[in-house]
């Protein structure tokens, strides 16, 4: 989820990626995990992802993958005031301007 998070951060609240040609980015992968219970830390970040983020596209994350209305993302006000503090933009305007093929890969509305 944090990966996630981050580019939702960095497009949303005025940040920017920087193409550099002669950069090598690598992942050093590591032979075991560091958490205990890695499956539910994943759910969490992911759930927390969802509830700071995703605006009122909350529901299609939720319709997606319903697993995560069960998860306890724990307390998410500081993320909220931290989106707030730097004026993040909102998940209408990503998918507008940023990642308009999203639209059309999450699951559609209830008709009304």
């Amino acid at each position: 989820g944090e990966h996630v998070e981050m580019s939702l951060r960095t497009w949303r609240c005025h940040g920017r990626i920087i193409m550099v040609p002669c950069a090598r980015i690598a992942h050093m992968f590591r032979s075991a995990s560091p958490y205990t219970r890695h499956g539910d830390v994943m759910l969490r970040n992911s759930a927390r992802v969802g509830l700071v983020w995703l605006d009122n596209h909350l529901h299609k994350f939720y319709k997606a993958d319903p697993q995560y209305l069960k998860i306890d993302a724990g307390n998410v006000k500081e993320r909220l005031a931290l989106r707030k503090r730097l004026k993040c933009k909102s998940m209408d305007w990503y998918l507008d301007n940023i990642y308009p093929e999203l639209k059309l890969k999450w699951p559609t509305d209830p008709p009304r």
